[in-house]
């Protein structure tokens, strides 16, 4: 221990850097695969980063292009549907967010999952606007079965998602609209900023954590045609496109099938930087978790069986190869080699596990600040007093890859796969991959 303590305050000497660095060739063929699995996820992490960094500086026109002029006529109706069960305490500020929002012909539609609170009366009050429709499920159908229904009665020629928890900034919907001047567009994702980031040193993680991963990550996905998400808490669909598809799969109702099937179907995907909708985050260690764990069982669901034939160039193109082989790789392949590699050095060579460790973690560091900088320079985000937190980002991700190991041995050894939030009557009714 006195030695791990030792090599991690040299961490910070550029001399002992330099050594180390220079060191790597000799050491044993099973460190240099181990230093191979950390290096190669700091370059395709920090190499995108580095690029937009550099396109932001030198043609930031191609980055940002300037917005279209407004075509003559009539703004188009936009439909915001907001499924939720048991939201009293966040649905009038989602819906008042809206009325607030600067766009006109807007029409709001809730529907109540049979809350048991008072959140269909909440959201009932707001009727008398002239915005807002409301509607009860005959059942506790879960949120995508809901969801459903508020598209089947949208009346406008795009549909907006919505949490029933979010506030949505003004100009929002306008910054959405404009990627649809293009025909090809058929779904728009915004930018998801964290609401309660103040709240702890949690979600003060995920506020850095979303400025990598929400918006820096989908800018450059955009641009290349590989943007693998339009987000649930905040997506914009052409209506044709998502009613064609007929809407949510109600078992697996998840925003990575919708988005996989809209590739699928051809429709173009694009992320909207200045399009902000803002969302709390779990605040405590033990509701992260919780979340994730259905993230990530849903991914292993959902891209690696139901929908994934879309690795088949000759069916769905190469971009949507490229997409998801990219996912893989960074959902699943390399967090799993970086875990396998570190366990298997710890094992092996205790000795120099500690110089080794120290050093990649300074690495990691220094990486992470690079990063929060230029996601700030391009995007605003994170804001810049959350740099200090720069040297616990490893170790959050870290503790974050291992708690949720057992969730991912679980769904792959098909243990326990119904999640608690999709009814039972439902989950009877759907396919199992």
């Amino acid at each position: 221990m006195q030695e791990f303590f030792r090599y991690f305050v040299e961490g910070i000497d550029p001399v002992n850097i330099i050594l180390t660095v220079n060191a790597l060739p000799n050491l044993p063929w099973y460190n240099i695969l181990f230093v191979a699995f950390v290096i190669a996820p700091l370059v395709r992490f920090q190499g995108p980063m580095i690029a937009l960094w550099l396109a932001n500086l030198l043609v930031p026109h191609r980055l940002f292009p300037e917005p279209p002029q407004r075509r003559p006529g009539p703004l188009p109706l936009v439909s915001v549907v907001i499924a939720g069960r048991n939201e009293a305490a966040g649905i009038a500020g989602t819906i008042r967010s809206l009325l607030a929002c600067s766009y006109p012909r807007m029409e709001i539609i809730f529907v109540d999952d049979c809350s048991t609170d008072d959140t269909f009366e909440i959201a009932g009050s707001f009727v008398g606007t002239g915005h807002v429709r409301c509607f009860r499920a005959a059942t506790h159908s879960g949120k995508p079965s809901c969801l459903n229904i508020g598209i089947q009665r949208a009346r406008g020629e795009y549909i907006m998602i919505v949490d029933a928890d979010a506030d949505v900034q003004i100009g929002a919907i306008h910054e959405m609209l404009i990627p649809f001047d293009d025909p090809r567009v058929g779904a728009v994702t915004a930018h998801l900023r964290v609401r309660n980031a103040r709240d702890t040193l949690i979600t003060r993680m995920q506020e850095i954590e979303y400025a990598f991963n929400v918006a820096a990550s989908r800018l450059w996905r955009s641009h290349l045609g590989i943007l693998s998400i339009i987000a649930g808490a905040g997506g914009m669909f052409r209506a044709g496109a998502i009613r064609s598809l007929g809407g949510y799969d109600t078992g697996l109702g998840d925003d990575t099938d919708l988005t996989m099937r809209l590739r699928k179907a051809g429709w173009r995907l694009v992320f909207a930087p200045y399009a902000v909708i803002w969302v709390d985050c779990p605040a405590t260690w033990r509701g992260l978790i919780r979340q994730r764990s259905r993230w990530e069982r849903n991914m292993i669901k959902i891209r690696l069986r139901k929908q994934i034939d879309i690795l088949r160039v000759s069916l769905f193109g190469f971009s949507n190869f490229l997409m998801m082989a990219d996912q893989i790789l960074v959902r699943f392949l390399l967090p799993l080699a970086f875990l396998a590699g570190l366990f298997w050095y710890i094992a092996t060579d205790p000795f120099i596990t500690s110089r080794i460790l120290t050093f990649m973690y300074w690495i990691h560091v220094w990486e992470t600040l690079l990063r929060m900088l230029a996601a700030n320079d391009v995007l605003g985000v994170p804001r810049l007093a959350a740099l200090p937190l720069a040297p616990l980002v490893p170790l959050y991700r870290l503790g974050l890859k291992l708690s949720l190991m057992p969730a991912i041995v679980k769904e792959m050894l098909r243990i326990g796969l119904r999640h608690g939030y999709v009814p039972e009557k439902i989950w009877r009714q759907t396919p199992h991959w």
